[in-house]
Parts: C-alpha cells; sequence; structure tokens
C-alpha cells in the first residue's frame, strides 16, 4: 500500500504542462495532446462527419496551439483555449471546403451495441433517423450549432461554453433552448 503511494504522483494540471510547454518542455506538449486528443478529434468529428477530416484538423488544432505557446497567458482553462481553437478550425474547414455535413456521430459505428447486426430493419431505422437529425442540425444558425455540440457531445458546462464562444452565460442559454425547441418540433415526425 506504501508503495503505491510512492509510485503515485500527482498529475500536472493541463496549465502546469502548457506553461512547461512554454518554456521549451516538449514532453509536456506530448502530455496535453495525449489528455485532449480524443476530445479534440471528436469535436471536430461533430462538425465535419468524417473520421480522417477530424483527425487532419485536430492535428491543425495541435499546431496552432504549440505555435501560440509563447503567448500563452493562464487565464482560464486550458481545455477552454483548445475548445475555441478547434471550434474555429474546424468552422474555417467546412468554410473553406463548402462542406454542410455535420456532427453526429454513425451509432453503429462508434457503439456497436446500439446496432444490432440481426434486425436490419432496425439498423436501417436508425441510420434514417440519424439522416433526419442532421439535415435539421444543418439548418441550425452556426451558433445554436455550436452551442448544443459543445453542450451535449463535449458535455462543457454553460459557462465554458461561454468562454468558448465569446459570449455571455444567459447567450448560452438561450442559443440552446432555440436549437433545442427546433430540433424537438423539426424532429418530431421522426421520433
Amino acid at each position: 500500500m506504501q508503495d503505491m503511494k510512492q509510485k503515485q504522483k500527482p498529475n500536472p494540471s493541463s496549465t502546469e504542462l502548457m506553461l512547461r510547454v512554454k518554456q521549451g518542455d516538449e514532453s509536456a506538449f506530448r502530455e496535453i495532446v495525449e489528455q485532449f486528443q480524443d476530445d479534440v478529434i471528436g469535436l471536430c468529428y461533430r462538425y465535419l462527419g468524417n473520421q480522417v477530416d477530424a483527425e487532419e484538423v485536430a492535428q491543425e488544432v495541435f499546431i496552432r496551439l504549440y505555435q501560440s505557446r509563447d503567448s500563452y497567458e493562464p487565464k482560464g482553462k486550458l481545455s477552454t483555449f483548445l475548445y475555441r481553437i478547434t471550434v474555429n478550425q474546424s468552422l474555417n474547414t467546412i468554410r473553406n471546403k463548402k462542406r454542410r455535413k455535420w456532427f453526429l456521430l454513425d451509432q453503429a459505428q462508434s457503439n456497436p451495441s446500439l446496432s444490432d447486426p440481426d434486425d436490419p430493419e432496425s439498423a436501417l431505422e436508425s441510420r434514417e433517423q440519424e439522416a433526419a437529425i442532421r439535415k435539421v442540425v444543418d439548418t441550425l444558425p452556426k451558433n445554436q450549432r455550436t452551442t448544443l455540440i459543445l453542450r451535449r457531445y463535449q458535455e462543457l458546462t454553460y459557462e465554458e461554453i461561454a468562454e468558448v464562444m465569446g459570449c455571455s452565460v444567459s447567450a448560452v442559454e438561450a442559443r440552446l433552448y432555440r436549437a433545442r425547441q427546433t430540433l424537438r418540433i423539426k424532429l418530431k415526425p421522426f421520433l
């Protein structure tokens, strides 16, 4: 038991890691990438709808983070700063490629337990629902889409979303409410 206590070192916070990166510690940057890579790729995927594109954009996000190391000031959580870069990079990619695919993970790919290979009718129904949701989400204004993605899939608090998006908490609440209302109305036939 005592050996375990001696071996367990407190993990440095992401802010501490970024400050070490600022001082030239590349191993700290690798730790940041390992800590946030899955979340960043997941967020990119929800915007781009394509795993390869999501991984490419995630790489660009970490490159931008590394490039900004000298100007980094720990004013808030590193994750919030990183999510802001991720959202902006994803939106820029969509704009540059004029793509309009959106965010839902293919439930059959990401969670095989939700898709029953013995029930093709259920799998088809699930894909049809996903397609309907994607179309409706695609019609939401950019701010509502971003708010919905950050809340639902990244599980950020309203305060964190407000910081990422540079708006007030009440604006986040209003955008989320309007997005949910729109989804509820437009998806009623599918639910």
